[in-house]
């Protein structure tokens, strides 16, 4: 495996690049480790990098290279599957299941231009009820009923149960970290997530080498509803980011890292101070692409308002205070077209997200 031994990279870019449009390489090393100061340095660094562009890659994170590996492969012998049989498991009204092509269409404001459907498909799963991870034995409060399992696939089901709780384990022993980065006490978010019901998505997106139309993306432009997410690198890139100076750039694919960025959720906890970065996946390689992120959020019912470290009589809070509930269902029904019958409730005054991805 392709060893990552820089820490800052550059995207691949057609316009001039600034120091703000570098995606940083975090060593989780030390500080998974205990060495003695590595919280307080990796958490200036995460700073650093939701401040600037919003992303960062992760290496020695300690989640094996090879159960990454193996749920690549799932997800590939999944999406081999005839139309019916993953039909059979079709995504239901909580956003579990099998998600054909044509659901998934993000809106965030209703003077955006008409796009055409993506290209592609995915593959949807909460914490599984009996999960081996903290407070096995029920599914998540949000998507109550659990998980949706096709039959006759050995191995799929226990492989990403497996990857999941390995994630679930990895975002939980990063709070500190996040804590640190808004200079708040380490243990800030542990009654969001340690001392409650935690959120997870894991998604298996499967992108055809079919090319994009004009207007066209495999994932359009949108942002994630979510506290944090991780994207583990596959051998095919596809994935572009829009700087602050509204350029769209694509990420490199570094072999044993994953890609690491700011959701929504952590946007609205900071008032704005962490990018959640507008991004897209476009397909260019004349061959199918694969993609596993993993979603993380506070339990439903945490209230999200800013925090007092991001907030002063200059900078007074700018979103209304909403749950985790009423954000993910308002966000679920501007992107997915399954869901929108979730009105929930929008952070914004505005009722829209103040930019879009125009």
């Amino acid at each position: 495996m392709r060893q990552v031994n820089t820490d800052r990279v550059f995207v691949k870019q057609s316009y001039p690049v600034s120091e703000k449009d570098i995606i940083p390489v975090l060593d989780f090393g030390p500080f998974l480790a205990g060495d003695p100061g590595a919280l307080a340095r990796l958490g200036q660094e995460v700073c650093q990098a939701l401040e600037d562009i919003g992303f960062f890659f992760i290496k020695n994170h300690g989640v094996p290279q090879e159960l990454v590996d193996r749920v690549f492969a799932e997800n590939a012998r999944f999406h081999a599957l005839p139309p019916a049989r993953k039909l059979s498991v079709k995504v239901d009204g909580k956003g579990i299941g099998y998600m054909p092509p044509g659901l998934q269409h993000p809106k965030y404001k209703q003077d955006e231009p008409a796009r055409k459907p993506d290209i592609g498909e995915a593959f949807f799963i909460g914490r599984e009820a009996q999960s081996r991870s903290r407070d096995a034995g029920a599914p998540d409060p949000l998507y109550q009923g659990g998980n949706q399992w096709p039959e006759d696939l050995p191995g799929f089901r226990e492989t990403l149960v497996e990857y999941f709780d390995a994630m679930e384990a990895l975002s939980l022993r990063l709070l500190p970290v996040y804590a640190t980065a808004l200079g708040l006490p380490v243990h800030f978010f542990d009654d969001a997530f340690l001392h409650s019901r935690p959120m997870g998505i894991l998604r298996l997106s499967h992108y055809p080498e079919t090319p994009c139309e004009e207007n066209q993306f495999n994932a359009s432009p949108h942002i994630d509803g979510d506290f944090i997410t991780f994207l583990a690198q596959s051998e095919v890139p596809g994935l572009e980011l829009r700087t602050s100076e509204k350029k769209w750039i694509q990420a490199p694919a570094l072999a044993g890292t994953f890609l690491v960025n700011a959701g929504e959720i952590l946007r609205l906890w900071s008032n704005g101070r962490f990018r959640a970065t507008f991004h897209r996946a476009i397909n260019r390689s004349g061959r199918d692409r694969y993609a596993i992120p993993f979603f993380y959020s506070p339990s439903p019912d945490t209230l999200i308002a800013c925090v007092e470290t991001c907030c002063d009589a200059d900078h007074p809070p700018q979103y209304r205070p909403v749950t985790v509930r009423e954000y993910t269902e308002w966000f679920s029904h501007k992107v997915f077209v399954h869901l929108k019958d979730k009105p929930g409730r929008s952070p914004y005054y505005a009722g829209d997200r103040p930019d879009s991805a125009a």
